[in-house]
């Protein structure tokens, strides 16, 4: 193979680039640098998966003359990463990447990288996301460098394959389907307890896939050797009446955490002298830690999820139950008169997205209001909506979803 792509990545990304991406992620270096491997290896692995399929290669190719992946970007990849609103764009285009090469499956793709890395799976979506853009600037000045079309290109990543496959996690294959690379991970640690290592990773991770395959086969093994029985009619019961039929699910509703992942709650103290009851997984004590934590420095991308915010249905508008939350944030930020915050909104990927867009406007200045009107001053305040940008769950799944529907706050000063 004359070129290859992982390790020139690797290599670009290491040092102070690295150091910059950890301090961001608010994760050690040491770990950042571990995880940028695997997860540039994952991304070419969906390049060569997007390469194979009709049409690929003409998008790739495509992509990286709109996005303007070329030398050029990756000369700016290092002020980007320090300059807010170019991150912002930096993580923007690196989503879109992203979701061309792996869908829906995005958050499978977490899970694989969390398991192979250790790196928090918080923190892989804002590290894939600024990733990507420049393992693309990479194949860009590459392509240009060789004047390579996209049957050219499908070759460059082809020839990647050996690389991919002794980087990219073993489990990725199999969980998101990619084409080709049936043998991810054989150039990792060898020997039986590497192979045990893997195999009970696996296990570990998609356990219920494996139980609910064993439950079918037990079933249809059960039907094709037992002849159906009539059904004995049930014994009497007391008569109750008919259940009522539940409305859809509402895919516009910012829905609070549940309760009992809040934990106990019970009084704070702030260092005015001000008490509140606050639960004790809940965004006020993570925010009070953040903001009294001298080693935790101020970033682009540590944001805190509202966990007991209610807004009426696909409206900007909080319901009262909201209040308890909003009067403790304003608090906090009078208990610490030099933090200022920005709000940000987010919707799952369900319905028009200039409507999502719109409503994740709204309903982060809705609350950036609510605050303000409680007597902080607005010049502490930010917000901004970012649609249906920036998943923390897979959008395949209903749970998924509604973690995606939220209001989130970071500390832009402290």
């Amino acid at each position: 193979m004359s070129v290859n792509l992982l390790e020139i990545v690797k290599k670009e990304l290491s040092g102070e680039l690295a150091g910059k991406i950890a301090s961001l992620l608010g994760e050690n270096s040491t770990t950042v640098g571990n995880s940028i491997g695997p997860a540039v290896a994952s991304i070419i692995a969906g390049m060569i998966n997007k390469a194979s399929t009709s049409g690929g290669g003409r998008d790739l190719v495509a992509k990286i003359d709109a996005g303007g992946f070329n030398g050029d970007f990756l000369n700016r990849f290092g002020s980007m990463l320090t300059e807010e609103k170019a991150n912002e764009n930096l993580q923007k285009s690196g989503n879109e990447i992203l979701s061309s090469l792996f869908g829906n499956k995005q958050g499978a793709l977490g899970k694989v990288l969390a398991l192979a890395t250790g790196l928090s799976k918080g923190s892989l979506p804002s590290l894939l996301g600024m990733i990507a853009p420049f393992v693309m600037g990479v194949i860009g000045k590459q392509a240009g460098a060789e004047n390579l079309d996209s049957r050219g290109l499908t070759n460059l990543l082809n020839d990647q394959i050996p690389s991919v496959q002794r980087h990219a996690p073993a489990a990725l294959a199999p969980v998101l389907g990619l084409a080709n690379m049936s043998l991810l991970g054989t150039g990792a640690a060898s020997g039986p307890a590497a192979i045990f290592g893997d195999i009970l990773g696996f296990i570990k991770e998609f356990w219920p896939f494996l139980v609910g395959i064993l439950a079918i086969g037990l079933i249809m093994k059960t039907c094709s050797h037992q002849p159906a029985k009539e059904t004995p009619p049930p014994p009497p019961v007391e008569k109750v009446a008919p259940p009522v039929e539940q409305p859809a699910p509402d895919t516009t509703q910012a829905a609070p955490a549940a309760p009992d992942s809040l934990g106990a709650f019970s009084e704070f103290k702030l260092p005015n002298g001000v008490a509140l009851n606050i639960p004790e997984f809940g965004i006020e004590r993570k925010l009070i830690a953040f903001i009294e934590d001298k080693t935790k420095p101020v970033d682009k991308t540590t944001w805190f999820t509202f966990d007991r915010l209610v807004f009426d249905t696909g409206k900007a508008t909080l319901k009262p139950k909201s209040q308890e939350q909003i009067k403790n944030i304003n608090e906090i930020l009078n208990a610490y008169p030099a933090v200022e915050l920005k709000f940000g909104g987010y919707t799952d990927n369900v319905g028009n997205e200039q409507f999502n867009q719109k409503l994740s406007q709204d309903r982060a200045e809705t609350v950036m209001n609510e605050v303000a009107a409680l007597g902080i001053d607005k010049a502490r305040l930010a917000a901004e909506g970012y649609g249906s940008q920036h998943p923390v769950a897979d959008n395949a799944t209903e749970e998924g979803r509604r973690k995606n529907r939220r209001v989130d706050c970071r500390v832009t000063k402290k």
